[in-house]
């Protein structure tokens, strides 16, 4: 097809990766359409009793401000942490404002996803009158990684009579009055899940492999994401993010060439520590209430140490409300389960706990059943494109942000996969791209060393995104934040990471909306951290512009 041809193109799910994939190829001129299995749009997002992955109360681990779409801000009221409900609202609202609704295709499941012999794709899909096969140009798989629930397996775990469900089946504390509850795991779900549960369950016991790497949902009175700066993430990985031996060398010629800097870098840390992070928790004028800070700092800080990396070296929980029930003695901690007695669960310390209701959050399986397995499970360039396939074919959405959210990154995925379709973008040619997964791959056991290899859609949001914005032609450039204020400056690099820094240049872009959304952002870094991290990036640059390449920051504007 010629540059500037109007194509069909069929968009599986109508979550957020598949709502802004629609959206993106209207921009574009094409014709989608989107098949969505459930009754109405909003994902793994929208709430049913029979269906669905989450529970009445849940709400979003990152917060509104960070997980809105570039062009669509949230409003003040859902700058926070949405509830469910609240976010499915703004997806709805989303649908109304760019003409989204008409093209979506509910009660619709796809059966299959057939490359065509000459041309393009067959999509067969089930719906109340049966099945049907249509043809498209292109496809884009948006269904995301938490559709298919993973459960472990453990000797003699076909003995236990008791009740089990997966932490995608639990939906209110209901489930659990009374009850004597296992909780294996503590995700992101699995996290808030042990949180509710604690309050209203007789006993609970957590079982965790390892540890975790917990980030407070709330930090200086606004959400524990609002700290994530373009700023914050710029200085090189190996100055404060991983913690790998490889990079010993690094640290130690950064240490001796700006010695005085990097004393006053840790004296600053002390500042901010005992000022911003300890002092905190004796604001109250409860002596339990203290006890209970102090505690869940301990507790988080153990949780850590365990998980064998540090915070940002791997994936994240986005709140602590679960240590704290821990530690004011609602539940108790005990390590993996080695096998299962009868009603009895054994753990690998030799302690046991006779559960009357075990909810495994164990995350889920990353399958693809519409696709053949040389389609769905190959290697994917930047994790949207198969390199032996091409642009008709894109996986939105199949990934997952050690801190962050996924729909912004999707959104940037969308953005590029509708410019490929028109012709105004063109992928690498296949070598570069399988070389480039390569890398990633090599960068990835590098930085994230605590993970498991299963989780193989693991990013780094900042760095992901500007990745992403380059292949758009949205990435920002020194160029052009050179004729913005100094203020707008100031709170493009200082406050929050939002994406409608991907507004100001580029296709579609939209800088006045930019510039509003920006504009109107808290600089939440305290003075001791806002001078650490300007620190650690002038250094970082320093060593980069003298000694090359593999001093690079984390994040660059050409």
């Amino acid at each position: 097809m010629t540059p500037g041809t109007s194509k069909r193109v069929a968009v599986i799910g109508a979550g957020p990766s598949g709502l802004a994939t629609v959206k993106e190829l209207l921009a574009e001129g094409h014709r989608p359409t989107c098949f969505e299995r459930a009754a109405d749009l909003g994902g793994v997002f929208r709430y049913q009793d029979e269906d669905g992955v989450v529970w009445r109360s849940c709400r979003l681990t990152s917060s509104g401000l960070l997980t809105a779409f570039s062009d669509f801000p949230v409003s003040d009221a859902q700058a926070g942490h949405m509830p469910i409900a609240d976010y499915v609202e703004y997806l709805r609202a989303y649908c109304a404002a760019f003409g989204v609704t008409p093209h979506l295709r509910f009660g619709t499941r796809v059966d299959a996803v057939l490359r065509h012999p000459d041309h393009g794709w067959t999509v067969r899909t089930i719906d109340a009158n049966g099945a049907h096969d249509e043809r498209f140009d292109a496809v884009a798989v948006c269904t995301g990684l938490h559709q298919h629930p993973r459960v472990p397996r453990f000797p003699g775990q076909e003995s236990f009579a008791g009740a089990s469900i997966h932490g995608a089946r639990y939906r209110g504390p209901g489930q659990v009055v009374g009850k004597k509850v296992l909780i294996v795991g503590a995700g992101e779900s699995g996290a808030d899940i042990v949180a509710e549960v604690a309050e209203h369950a007789a006993e609970l016991v957590l079982s965790l492999r390892r540890g975790v790497a917990v980030q407070k949902r709330i930090t200086y009175g606004r959400p524990g994401d609002y700290r994530t700066s373009r700023l914050s993430q710029s200085a090189a990985h190996w100055v404060a993010y991983t913690r790998n031996p490889k990079d010993d060398w690094k640290r130690n010629l950064y240490r001796i060439v700006f010695f005085p800097l990097v004393l006053l870098d840790k004296v600053l840390q002390i500042v901010h520590r005992a000022g911003w992070e300890y002092l905190p928790l004796f604001w109250s004028r409860h002596a339990s209430e203290i006890r209970a800070n102090l505690a869940t700092r301990r507790l988080t800080k153990r949780l850590l140490a365990e998980s064998g990396g540090a915070l940002t070296e791997q994936f994240g929980t986005k709140s602590d409300d679960f240590v704290r029930a821990l530690a004011r003695g609602r539940g108790r901690r005990a390590p993996a389960i080695a096998r299962f007695d009868g009603p009895r669960v054994l753990f690998e310390d030799g302690s046991h706990f006779d559960p009357d209701l075990i909810i495994w959050c164990t995350g889920f399986e990353a399958r693809i059943p519409m696709l053949e397995p040389s389609l769905a499970d190959a290697p994917r360039y930047l994790h949207t494109f198969n390199p032996d396939v091409g642009a008709s074919l894109g996986f939105i959405g199949f990934l997952r942000p050690a801190f962050g959210a996924i729909p912004p990154l999707a959104e940037l995925q969308a953005r590029w996969f509708a410019l490929l379709q028109s012709g105004r973008r063109t992928l690498p040619p296949a070598r570069e791209m399988r070389g480039a997964i390569a890398s990633w791959n090599d960068f990835r056991a590098h930085v994230f060393r605590p993970v498991p290899p299963r989780l193989e859609h693991l990013v780094d949001h900042t760095w992901f995104a500007d990745a992403l914005a380059a292949e758009v032609g949205c990435k920002p450039s020194r160029r052009a934040l050179a004729g913005e204020s100094r203020t707008f400056r100031r709170k493009f690099f200082a406050a929050p990471f939002v994406a409608a820094q991907y507004r100001l240049v580029g296709p579609h872009a939209d800088p006045e909306l930019a510039r509003t959304v920006i504009g109107a952002l808290p600089i939440v870094h305290p003075g001791p951290e806002l001078i650490n991290h300007y620190l650690r990036w002038a250094m970082s640059r320093v060593l980069h512009r003298a000694l090359g390449a593999e001093f690079a920051p984390k994040l660059a504007l050409e």
